[in-house]
């Protein structure tokens, strides 16, 4: 099966322990969001990006600040910065939260 195989250096086999497991599924996870941070990273480094704060996003979306951190944390829009205290969002991940969550 193709979780069973490599995926960068980590290989989850059968003779594993089911915490070992786990912890090597966790890892993967978190390796996948750093990527995919790191991503963003470059992007913002290489072009003009439009930044959004957390009130507009709450605004244009109509969600509540838990349900913004709740879908922070469930991975459906990353923080594309911090500065003073707020977050800011990319405009582009905004909108395909909009989409996302109001259909």
């Amino acid at each position: 099966m193709c979780k069973n195989r490599f995926l960068r250096g980590l290989f989850i086999s059968p003779g594993h322990s089911f915490a070992q497991k786990l912890i090597l599924l966790e890892l993967l996870a978190t390796k996948r969001k750093l990527a995919t941070y790191l991503d963003l990273r470059e992007q913002m480094e290489q072009h003009d990006v439009l930044l959004r704060d957390a009130d507009y996003v709450k605004s244009y979306v109509g969600i509540s600040t838990e349900t913004l951190y709740r879908l922070q944390r469930d991975g459906h829009i990353c923080v594309a910065k911090r500065s003073r205290n707020k977050r800011y969002y990319r405009d582009a991940d905004v909108e395909r939260l909009r989409q996302h969550y109001r259909g």
